[in-house]
């Protein structure tokens, strides 16, 4: 984040500035994993079974191998960012788990010969998920822009709680504040762009803009390099 000021930065605003950095590289972060690899997998682990009359998770009975553990005998062509590898610990199993790893979605499901294990191949995000990961990635916006404003709360307590006690003068905490707010106001503007950028990505050609605000959003982003995150 950059942000620029005509006086320099008390130890209060730098404080805020260090900790508002990190809360930006976490939104990245975590807006990287919705609609990726990663959600995917964690829909997989949410699937349930009846398992001799109790309802557990797939999780309960199987592990998703990491492409470096994968058996040498799967053919590479396999191997992709498209596909899980999963193994069932128990065969009686593998049948059922098929059909209802199939039920949630996983339309295209490969045993892979002579093992217990299974080739899913991750599918193509139905309009309804699209959806889904476009309202988390606003979920996950807001949540980001209430801690940058806990950020400025915390510090502006520090400093009036420094006056009382004497320990900074009012012509320290005065700037002081006046950067906690710009710091604030620039760090919303940029999550609301990374935000922004992760729901044009997401939905792709399904995308509209809600309202005016939001295409004035959308010119500003054309010019900003958060216009490049999410490229994949």
């Amino acid at each position: 984040m950059k942000y620029e000021s005509d006086t320099p930065l008390d130890s209060y605003s730098l404080a805020a500035m260090a900790r508002t950095e990190d809360i930006l590289s976490f939104l990245v972060e975590d807006l990287n994993i919705i609609g990726s690899k990663e959600t995917y997998k964690n829909i997989l682990y949410g699937v349930r079974l009846i398992v001799e009359g109790k309802n557990r998770r797939l999780s309960d009975f199987s592990e998703i191998i990491d492409e470096d553990e994968e058996d040498q005998s799967i053919n590479k062509k396999n191997k992709s960012d498209d596909y899980f590898i999963i193994n069932i610990f128990r065969e009686n199993l593998i049948n059922n788990i098929i059909i209802i790893i199939k039920q949630h979605g996983f339309k295209q499901i490969k045993r892979i010969e002579n093992s217990t294990q299974i080739l899913i191949k991750i599918p193509a995000p139905t309009q309804n998920q699209l959806n889904e990961f476009a309202g988390e990635t606003k979920r996950i916006e807001r949540s980001a822009i209430s801690r940058i404003a806990r950020i400025k709360s915390d510090a502006i307590q520090r400093i009036k709680a420094a006056l009382e006690r004497e320990y900074i003068e009012p012509h320290v905490a005065v700037p002081a504040k006046a950067h906690l707010e710009n710091i604030q106001q620039s760090a919303v503007s940029e999550i609301r762009l990374i935000g922004l950028k992760k729901r044009k990505t997401l939905l792709g050609k399904f995308f509209s803009y809600t309202d005016e605000e939001e295409k004035k959003l959308g010119k500003k982003l054309e010019k900003s390099p958060h216009n490049n995150l999410f490229s994949n």
